[in-house]
């Protein structure tokens, strides 16, 4: 049932965020598989993890779909930052 997870994951420093949002409309909207399954968005002015990283918010465990998406890279000198995918880690 999916990628096995990490047994162990390092301590790492916390982290600013922006803030999280339940993922928005464009998920509904989507045909079935062309989108990442994710249950949180998380929004951060850095990159900080890599695929099956772990996060918690609130004392809710996650872990991170795939790489953070990198909005740093529009035609403004506004660097908006990055959205991290996260799955709820369950079972």
């Amino acid at each position: 049932m999916g990628d096995p997870l990490p047994e162990h994951w390092e301590d790492r420093p916390d982290q600013k965020v922006m803030g999280w949002a339940t993922p928005g409309s464009d998920v509904e909207i989507r045909p079935t598989g062309s989108g990442v399954d994710r249950d949180l968005d998380l929004y951060s002015p850095t990159g900080f993890t890599k695929p099956q990283d772990k996060v918690i918010i609130d004392g809710v465990e996650f872990f991170a779909v795939g790489w953070p998406e990198d909005y740093n890279h529009g035609p403004w000198r506004w660097a908006p930052g990055y959205r991290i995918n996260l799955k709820r880690v369950e079972g």
